[in-house]
């Protein structure tokens, strides 16, 4: 969904955006949503409680996805098509950065300081809270 918003958006006409934003109501729900509310429930208590480094990754791990949250909510009341072009377009760059620390840093990070069973304990618990497929990214020819 970044690369689709960040591919589309610089040349969208109002009609393509709100397409485009369409397309992202839809991965968010389906999807963000739900993958970001089963890691705050399995992972935070488990990365805070590893003293200072963990509380910075779970503070940042908490905060980037409340800070998505806020820009689906100012794209929502968005009063003109300039205010939700801006929002999709910090939404898109902060969904790509969040997605490259939780690969680069976060999960490697956690895969040193978190015991075999934590690590286990947080895949039963996401494989019973999140669909087995991941939620596909709608593209532009989808219904």
């Amino acid at each position: 969904m970044s690369l689709r918003i960040e591919r589309e958006l610089p040349g969208a006409s109002v009609t393509e955006m709100g397409a485009l934003y369409s397309d992202l109501l839809r991965f968010w729900s389906a999807g963000l949503l739900p993958h970001f509310s089963a890691e705050n429930e399995c992972m935070l208590a488990r990365i805070a409680k590893r003293d200072d480094p963990g509380l910075k990754h779970a503070g940042r791990l908490q905060r980037e996805h409340r800070e998505m949250e806020d820009l689906v909510e100012t794209m929502r009341l968005a009063r003109t098509a300039d205010d939700r072009r801006v929002a999709l377009e910090r939404f898109g760059i902060q969904l790509r950065d969040h997605i490259r620390w939780e690969e680069r840093e976060l999960f490697d990070w956690m895969q040193r300081m978190l015991s075999e069973d934590e690590m286990d304990a947080i895949g039963v618990y996401l494989a019973e809270h999140l669909p087995a497929e991941p939620i596909a990214c709608p593209m532009p020819h989808d219904p």
